[in-house]
């Protein structure tokens, strides 16, 4: 099973000089090369997530429908489907949020994780979470990227 990491561009922490709550967001091509070999079960870490954060709301959007039968869920590392359900890839549009585990307390650092959950996906999808820093300060992050 193969996890991609992506960081930065806005898509982690909280700026110093912003406020405490952040709306962070990242688009995912799943037909660009860095995801040729995406499989079911293959996690992408789509936004970091600092300790301390609450997420009061996470999704995605599937910007350009995709083939086949692969199915996409959005969690974290301790439940797949945290804040959307495995949802087939082949229709456009926003996907329904669970409303029954937010708002989420994060006490350590995690990442909001979108998954190939049955079979490979080729879709572009934009992965969203409204996140609050609970720590009292904000800090900024030092990102980069890894696969």
């Amino acid at each position: 099973m193969a996890t991609f990491t992506i960081t930065g561009g806005g898509n982690t922490g909280y700026g110093a000089n912003g406020p405490n709550v952040k709306v962070a967001s990242v688009v995912i091509d799943l037909t660009n090369d860095d995801f040729s070999a995406l499989a079911a079960t293959d996690t992408i870490e789509a936004i970091e997530v600092p300790a301390g954060t609450i997420v009061l709301s996470a999704g995605y959007e599937i910007l350009t429908a995709g083939t086949g039968t692969g199915t996409l869920s959005l969690g974290d590392g301790g439940d797949v489907d945290r804040y959307v359900a495995a949802v087939v890839q082949t229709a456009a549009g926003q996907k329904a949020a669970l409303a029954t585990n937010v708002p989420h307390l994060y006490t350590a650092a995690d990442t909001i994780d979108l998954q190939s959950a049955t079979a490979a996906c080729n879709s572009k999808v934009l992965v969203w979470a409204i996140m609050a820093d609970c720590n009292g300060n904000s800090e900024d992050y030092v990102v980069s990227m890894s696969a």
